[in-house]
């Protein structure tokens, strides 16, 4: 049985769009909080530990993206390249020394999210 972790657990999952103004706003009130980040890029909330965001750049057709955590992006993307998929966005860092990207598998395009962000606590 291998060992290596690539994955450690769910963090984010991030919405497409249109209005983020609106969808912030509609969050608020789902949520019952503010945001814990808030620009005109992108609007994150902390729910029970974990990110969800909106972001007015995302692809509305692709639909949410959840993301994994792992210790390094290109390490993790290149794991799953080896096991029929393809980039769909290319690593990239987001800031506050977070990196994500994400990878489409060959077989049925469900995407998968990755991200490192070390302001995450591995449980």
């Amino acid at each position: 049985m291998k060992t290596d972790t690539i994955l450690h657990g769910l963090r984010s999952i991030i919405y497409p769009t249109r209005d983020l103004v609106q969808d912030k706003v509609w969050w608020e009130d789902v949520l019952h909080k503010e945001p814990y980040y808030d620009s005109e890029f992108y609007v994150g909330f902390n729910v029970g530990g974990y990110e969800l965001g909106i972001d007015p750049s995302a692809d509305l057709e692709a639909g949410p993206i959840t993301y994994f955590g792992v210790d390094n992006v290109d390490n993790a993307m290149n794991h799953f390249l080896q096991h029929d998929c393809e980039i769909h966005t290319e690593p990239k860092e987001v800031g506050d020394g977070i990196a994500m990207a994400v990878v489409r598998k060959l077989y049925d395009d469900q995407l998968i999210g990755l991200i490192y962000n070390p302001h995450f606590k591995t449980l």
